[in-house]
């Protein structure tokens, strides 16, 4: 067997590992985040393994399916309170750009420019399981869901503590506002 299929096994196993960890454990934005990973990556293996120019630096076809996954996880970041989403755009950035560059100096080995690609796809993969991992294991719907969005009806959000609001603690005459 040879070193790259072991280094497709290995990474084949880590995406299952984390994407099927973040279906199964994570909230809206994780198993959003987890089908733009798989798909994304299934996507770009099987043409890769249709036809082997889809290899080359810069092919049109992988860097859309690279800008779409990037403009995924944009909407993810800035649709969800989760800090993860905006490490793997930014990590979905440096791909297209390792991508595009990739074209600009035709002198890089293959196997160099497909390894700088699978860093970064390994970077967001740990920060989907760091996402994930930091979702408490019975988080109210509101947390579940990602929270910023205004849709959530008013009963899932979480409700201020009386006890440590200003507004709603009684304050001496002297105090009061006139």
């Amino acid at each position: 067997m040879s070193s790259e299929w072991l280094l497709a096994a290995t990474y084949n196993v880590v995406l299952l590992g984390v994407c099927g960890f973040a279906l199964l454990r994570g909230g809206r934005p994780e198993r959003i985040g987890a089908c733009i990973n798989l798909l994304g990556s299934y996507l770009t293996t099987g043409l890769r393994l249709a036809d082997s120019h889809f290899n080359a630096p810069a092919e049109i076809v992988i860097v859309v399916i690279d800008f779409s996954v990037t403009v995924g996880f944009f909407w993810l970041a800035i649709t969800t309170v989760r800090f993860w989403p905006i490490w793997a755009f930014g990590f979905a950035v440096a791909n297209i750009s390792t991508n595009v560059v990739g074209a600009w100096v035709p002198r890089v080995p293959l196997f160099a420019y497909l390894t700088g690609l699978g860093i970064y796809a390994y970077l967001a993969l740990g920060v989907l399981l760091l996402g994930t991992l930091s979702l408490p294991r019975f988080a109210s719907p509101w947390l579940r869901n990602g929270g910023r969005d205004a849709r959530f009806p008013v009963e899932t959000r979480p409700t201020p503590d009386p006890a440590n609001d200003a507004a709603v603690i009684e304050r001496p005459d002297a105090q009061r506002d006139n």
